[in-house]
Formats: structure tokens, C-alpha cells, sequence
């Protein structure tokens, strides 16, 4: 079987070359601009973004009128799985606006070539876990991409035409093959329930269900007030009004003599024409001027003259249904040429007359029910059209019956959205718990950003497993949040010790951690440092689904198949890392970082105070890990003892391990007491201890977004950095930056070796904001 396929692809790539010309004249032109990469199967990332997870649907609905078929099963799909991933594919490009319209999609794109590598590439990215297949959409490589990757489809509200059936038996082989590959086949009829075994489909996978077209009337016409768009239209003193929709080029023509009868007899009739294609309507406004039709266009109705114009165009997209219901009949196009007809259903549903020509061919069961109800009329030609318009223009009561017989045929006929429902939900896999890894491997501020992710995660998945993968540093803050299932600590200190005497058993220890990381078979992993680092990480969890941010830096990109844009704007880096939890669905405006502290800790932070005795305590951390953002240690001892000597406030300095004998030197440099607690607690002490402090007042270090992610105020001294991105998140807080041109060069160090930007921000300065934020008195200096 696999020739048919190197044929079909070699004609259908014969075909591509052969019309690329074509293609890239009408690109040029702009025509096919819009959509022309997604249709060589390079999707938006933003869309490919949106599909993980076991339960991501792709529904193609070639034409306009298929995507409004499939809104009903649209609806119905959202209201059973709220939190599936839903994306719909189109072929035409009114198809694609009316799906755009729909809140319920996830994402809309237009249909790829079926070409094999192009249908490939799709499957891979948006990986679905089932396609359904509106009406005829057939496509073999896309299905056997499809079959071949796990995926599941299925055929919905499906129907084998006069023209279809002729083309299929021409490659029979090739469609009994890929009809082997559908799970279910719902049709429309008994006729295509027989058309679709004849041509190879497996007997027990087929059904006959119905057309899902029938339910989607319900409350048609419910919010339409037919009095204020008479109104509009100016022609609630005209009449009749006949509504020809979906017309073709060579039918137009037909219908001006059609119209020139009618109008003979009933002078203030009005013809609207809505072509299949809208942009034509300015060509046909053109022709019908020349051939002396007074016409106007839809967008142009305020224009409109009922003592002159008699003819409307409608150049707009998904209002048909809107002017059907103000029509004394209607005429469905596509049926006075050979063109096969289109959709005579939703007329009637609205209880109009339906008319149409004897091209009815890809609706033959549809019109065979129309015409047994007396709910339409078909016509060989214009003349019979002519004549049959205007006989039951006479008989009115006929007419309204023709209408009322449209109605109950469409009422009686409701029921096959439930069924096509009933199958998408036997081939839909079991819902399982998802398995996430988010990467944030350093530094201590960068996690305390993060760890609002882990909470976002799990609101939107509370079932989900989700892990954590941290250096050993920053690890305690994330061991003991409660969001999380799982933290994985990587040893990267002692691989760096053993690097040095064995690197062979380095590298067994760096495999061996990632191997335990990788058997736990993660769904998705989301890297939110973006480092190179990071990024290895990443591809090392060996996840089909590697998410990272598109300006993720030192090659990072390389390792995601999933790019998050992040926002352009300057917003806090907090809300950057929730917008990466965004786009793989975990979307929240709840800030949480669930910091803990256990019994032990409290209890070695009151034993760490009990120097302080009752009085209400300050912390201060003088020192980070860039030299720039340092204010100078003379300027944290005058402070210090402002707030003992003014305030009567005990000071705590805290810090790490290495800032001991600093803070040493500044206590020495004070003419009061101090406590130095660097390096006397561990990060979870360190939060507890910023809990029971009134205030901190320090640079932007991991512990300045320690306390304010504990509760604590905060006075940020800031000079290299920007308080925007990185100040202390949340209310309450104050940041003190002196207006300096050199100010926000984010170096480590001052390139201009002055430092200026924190030297210039005064003692007084800070303890008067002190004296502001805790509202006492104001301290003047005297110097």
C-alpha cells in the first residue's frame, strides 16, 4: 500500500509546483498573505503553546458553512471538557473569520497542504488527541500522519457527494486505506452511510446519526428584532424581499432576470445578494450599475435610497442568518449552476421558503427532505424560478405554509450533536494526571519570583503531579512548599568537587540524576530561568513538551520545542514568570508564595531575638552579591543608630555566612548595640525572622523579596536595577533611587567606579522614609 502513497505524493506535489506561480502571484497580490506559513504547516507559537496535555481536539471545518455547522458540537465539546484545548482548522478564509469570532476555540489556523512532511510537522506540534472531520474532509496524508501518531478520528455529520463518490472510485485503493485508519464515521444519511462501506470503511465503525446541521437551529433568530433591521435596511415600507445567499459567479446574471419579472409585478420588491465569495461584490456592483440595476453595498446601507435602489449586495461575513429572517422567501445559491448548492437547512429552520435550482448534488439528502415536506421548491432554470416565485407571491397562504413546513421538518430532525458527542467521548482518552517540572535552578530572589508559579499550576491543575527542579541554594524555600509534589536538588557543588578529582564520575553523577529526573516521565516541563543551564535541564527530562521563554538567553532556545512570548512591556518580573504559567494554561492574578516555617523554626528565631527583649525590631541587610547595588557600610551604621537612639527600635542585621565580618565592621563603626545574625539562619529561618521584623531596609537581594514575600514593609535601596521589574512586589512597600543619569546600567559593577547612584542616597533620607513607613514622627536633621 505504500506506492499509492509515493503516488499521491508525487501528484500532489506536481500540483504544488505546477500552481505555485499561481500562489505566489496571488501572495504578491494579498490575497493568500494572511495564513499563507500555516498552510506550510509553520503554526503561530502562541497557538502551538496552548496544545499539551492528553486532551487537545482538532476539529476541521473546511468552508464558512461547515464551521457554523460544528458550533453547536463546538459548544458542546467546551460545555463536557472546559478544559481541553480546542483548535479548529479552515480552508477558506470566511471560514477562518466565523471561527475567529468564537469564544470557545482555543486557537484557529488554516488547514496545511497535504503534503507529508507538511502534515507531519502539524501532528507533531499541536499533537491532538483526536480529529474530527466535518462532513467530507478526507485528507490522506493527514490521516495517516494522524493514525501513525496515536491520534484518534473520526468523522462528524459526515456525507459522501454525487461528485465525491465519482472522485473517490478513481482512487479506491488509496481511500479504502486511509478509511481503515478513521475510528468513527458518523453520516449524515443512510445514502452516505452506504457510500462510505462501499468505498472501504470498516462496517462496525460506521453509523448513521443524522445531520448535526438540524441542531444548531435552536433559538435561531432569537436575537434578531426583525422590526429595527427593516428599520435599517429602510425597507419597512417595501416588500416582497427576497434574500439569494451564497450565490456564484454565472448566477447572478440569472437572478437580475429573475428580479426584472418580479419587479414588473411588484414594484417595490427588493433583491439582497449575498455571494459565496464577498470579494466580489464590488466587481458585481460594477456589473449591475452597467446593466442599469440600481444597487448598494451591505457596508454602505446609509447610502441607501428605497425610492431608487432595488438591489442590495451584501459584502459582509456572518449575517446571512440575520437577513434570511427578514425575507418574504429565499434562494440558496450554488444550485443554478453546477455547482452542487449549499445549505437550504437554515432557511427553512427560520420558517422561510426555501427556492433552488436542480444543481443540488452535495445536498441531495437534504433537499430530498426539504421537497417531501413541501418545505421548498426546485427549479430546472431562471424562467421556472421566475414563474415560481411569483405564482406563490399570489398565494401567500402557500407560501407561509411552505414556510411552517420548513420549521417542523427541521424540529423533528434535532438529535445528532448528542450522538456525534457520544462518540468523541468513547475515543477521548481517560483523563490522567498530568506530570509538570518547573525549572528554576538559582538564584534565591529568582525563586522567591517563581514560586508564585507553582501555585498558579496547581489551581489550574489541582490533580496534576508537579515537581521542581533547584540547585541545592535556593532548594529550602521550594522543599517545603506545599504546591509542589516533588523537588528535585541538584548537587551541583559536589559535581563540581568531583569534577575536579574524576571527571568520569562526574559525568556518571550528572547522568545518573537526570535518569532518575527522566523516568518520571514528565507531561510538560516549563523553564522559567532561561539560561543555559536551565535550558539543558530541560531537554535532559527528556518531555515531548519543553516550554521555555522565546528570549531565553545563552542558546537557551535551542532546548524548547515550545517558545513563550513573553510581554513586551515593562511589568514586574513576577508577573513575567506568571505569564510564562499562562500560556501553558495556567493563568491566575493571585500572587501566593506559600514560604512555610516549621515548629523548629519559629523556635530558633525566638531563641535567635531573645536579645532584643519586647522592643519592636528592624532589620537591615547591608550587603548583596553585586558590588553596585551596595550602599556603603558607614552610611547602614549611622542609620542603625538613628533608629536605636530616635525610635528606640532594637537593629537586626542579617545576611549569609560571608557578610559576617562585614556587618562585624559596621557594628564597630556604631555607637549603640546591634545583633548580626548573618549566616545564623537558613532560609526558612530567615523568612520567619522577616515575619517578626516591622520593617527591612536594604538593596535588591534575595532577601529584600524575602520579606515582602513574607508580609514584611520593605524600603529598597535601589540603584543599578530598575524598581519596576525588580522592586519589592506588592503594597506597602518604598523604594528610595536617586535620580542619576547613570542609574539602571545593571552592572555588577559601577563602570564609573563612583557608585554614585546608592553614595548619593542620604541617611536622612532613608530614616525619614523609615519614620514615613512606620508612621512616627519625622526626624529633621541638623546637618
Amino acid at each position: 500500500m505504500k506506492y499509492l502513497y509515493i503516488i499521491y505524493n508525487i501528484i500532489i506535489f506536481l500540483a504544488f509546483i505546477l500552481y505555485l506561480p499561481v500562489l505566489l502571484f496571488k501572495f504578491i497580490r494579498g490575497r493568500y498573505r494572511e495564513g499563507f506559513l500555516e498552510r506550510l504547516g509553520f503554526l503561530p507559537s502562541e497557538l502551538i503553546n496552548k496544545a499539551w496535555g492528553d486532551r487537545v481536539i482538532w476539529l476541521h471545518a473546511a468552508s464558512m458553512g461547515e464551521t457554523i455547522a460544528a458550533g453547536v458540537l463546538i459548544k458542546r465539546i467546551r460545555e463536557e471538557y472546559p478544559a481541553a484545548t480546542l483548535f479548529v482548522s479552515t480552508i477558506s478564509y470566511t471560514g477562518r473569520s466565523m471561527a475567529k469570532k468564537n469564544e470557545m476555540i482555543d486557537g484557529v489556523f488554516y488547514f496545511p497542504l497535504d503534503i507529508s512532511w507538511i502534515a507531519g510537522r502539524v501532528i507533531e506540534k499541536i499533537n491532538p488527541a483526536l480529529i474530527i472531520m466535518m462532513e467530507t474532509e478526507l485528507w490522506p496524508n493527514l490521516i495517516k500522519k494522524a493514525s501513525k501518531a496515536g491520534c484518534k478520528l473520526m468523522v462528524a455529520s459526515g456525507r459522501i457527494g454525487d461528485s465525491s463518490i465519482k472522485n473517490y472510485r478513481y482512487i479506491k485503493p488509496l481511500i479504502r486505506d486511509v478509511l481503515k485508519k478513521i475510528d468513527i464515521f458518523s453520516m449524515q444519511s443512510s445514502i452516505d452511510y452506504e457510500r462510505v462501506i462501499s468505498l472501504g470503511a470498516p462496517e462496525e465503525r460506521v453509523y448513521c446519526t443524522g445531520n448535526i446541521k438540524f441542531d444548531r437551529f435552536d433559538g435561531l433568530n432569537l436575537d434578531v428584532n426583525q422590526d429595527e433591521l427593516l428599520k435599517e435596511f429602510k425597507m419597512d415600507n417595501l416588500g416582497p424581499i427576497i434574500v439569494a445567499g451564497s450565490t456564484h459567479e454565472g448566477e447572478e446574471e440569472k437572478l437580475l432576470t429573475v428580479f426584472k419579472e418580479v419587479k414588473g409585478e411588484y414594484p417595490k420588491a427588493v433583491l439582497m445578494i449575498a455571494p459565496r465569495y464577498i470579494e466580489r461584490a464590488e466587481q458585481l456592483l460594477k456589473d449591475f450599475k452597467e446593466r442599469g440595476f440600481n444597487t448598494v453595498l451591505r457596508t454602505r446601507i446609509v447610502n441607501y435610497d428605497p425610492g431608487r435602489d432595488s438591489i442590495i449586495l451584501v459584502d459582509t461575513i456572518g449575517e446571512l442568518v440575520k437577513l434570511y429572517s427578514i425575507a418574504d422567501l429565499v434562494f440558496v445559491g450554488g444550485s443554478l449552476i453546477p455547482r452542487g448548492g449549499h445549505n437550504i437547512l437554515e432557511p427553512a429552520a427560520l420558517g422561510k421558503p426555501v427556492f433552488f435550482g436542480p444543481h443540488m448534488f452535495n445536498f441531495a439528502a437534504d433537499t430530498r427532505d426539504i421537497l417531501a415536506a413541501g418545505a421548498g421548491v426546485q427549479v430546472n432554470d431562471e424562467k421556472e424560478l421566475a414563474a415560481e416565485i411569483l405564482t406563490y407571491l399570489s398565494d401567500r397562504d402557500s407560501l407561509h405554509k411552505m414556510g411552517k413546513q420548513g420549521r417542523e421538518i427541521i424540529n423533528q430532525n434535532r438529535g445528532a450533536v448528542d450522538k456525534n458527542l457520544e462518540f468523541l467521548n468513547r475515543l477521548l482518552p481517560e483523563k490522567k494526571t498530568e506530570k509538570i517540572l518547573i525549572v528554576r535552578l538559582s538564584a534565591i530572589g529568582d525563586v522567591i519570583h517563581s514560586l508564585p508559579v507553582a501555585y498558579a499550576l496547581r489551581k489550574a491543575y489541582p490533580d496534576a503531579e508537579i515537581s521542581w527542579l533547584v540547585e541545592e541554594k535556593a532548594s529550602e524555600l521550594v522543599l517545603a512548599n506545599s504546591y509542589l509534589d516533588q523537588v528535585f536538588v541538584m548537587p551541583k557543588r559536589e559535581w563540581l568537587a568531583v569534577f575536579k578529582k574524576n571527571k568520569i564520575q562526574a559525568l556518571k553523577m550528572f547522568r545518573s540524576f537526570f535518569k532518575k529526573v527522566k523516568s518520571r516521565d514528565f507531561d510538560l516541563v516549563l523553564d522559567i530561568h532561561g539560561l543555559f543551564k536551565s535550558g539543558l535541564s530541560t531537554y535532559l527530562s527528556a518531555s515531548s513538551l519543553r516550554y521555555g521563554p522565546a528570549d531565553g538567553r545563552e542558546g537557551s532556545t535551542l532546548f524548547y520545542n515550545r517558545k513563550i512570548k513573553v510581554p513586551e512591556q515593562k511589568i514586574h518580573v513576577i508577573e513575567k514568570r506568571l505569564a510564562l504559567a499562562a500560556a501553558v494554561g495556567a493563568e491566575t492574578a493571585e500572587v501566593e508564595f506559600d514560604i512555610v516555617s516549621s515548629r523548629a523554626d519559629r523556635e530558633r528565631v525566638s531563641s535567635l531575638l531573645q536579645a532584643c527583649g519586647s522592643k519592636k525590631i528592624i532589620a537591615l541587610n547591608p550587603y548583596t552579591t553585586w558590588e553596585s547595588k551596595n550602599w556603603p557600610p558607614e552610611y547602614f551604621a549611622r542609620l542603625a543608630d538613628l533608629i536605636k537612639n530616635k525610635l528606640n527600635y532594637a537593629v537586626v542585621f542579617t545576611g549569609g555566612s560571608g557578610d559576617r565580618e562585614g556587618i562585624a565592621g559596621i557594628i564597630n563603626l556604631m555607637q549603640t548595640e546591634a545583633l548580626n545574625l548573618a549566616g545564623k539562619t537558613n532560609l526558612r529561618e530567615l523568612a520567619e525572622l522577616y515575619r517578626r521584623v516591622e520593617l527591612f531596609i536594604g538593596g535588591d537581594t534575595g532577601p529584600m523579596h524575602l520579606a515582602a514575600a513574607v508580609g514584611t514593609r520593605v524600603i529598597a535601596l535601589m540603584g543599578p536595577t530598575d524598581p519596576v521589574t525588580h522592586g519589592p512586589y506588592g503594597e506597602g512597600h518604598l523604594v528610595i533611587q536617586d535620580d542619576i543619569d547613570c542609574k539602571l546600567c545593571w552592572k555588577r559593577s559601577c563602570p564609573a567606579g563612583h557608585n554614585k547612584c546608592m553614595k548619593n542616597i542620604g541617611v536622612d533620607r532613608v530614616f525619614n522614609k523609615t519614620c514615613e513607613i512606620l508612621g512616627v514622627e519625622r526626624y529633621e536633621s541638623g546637618n
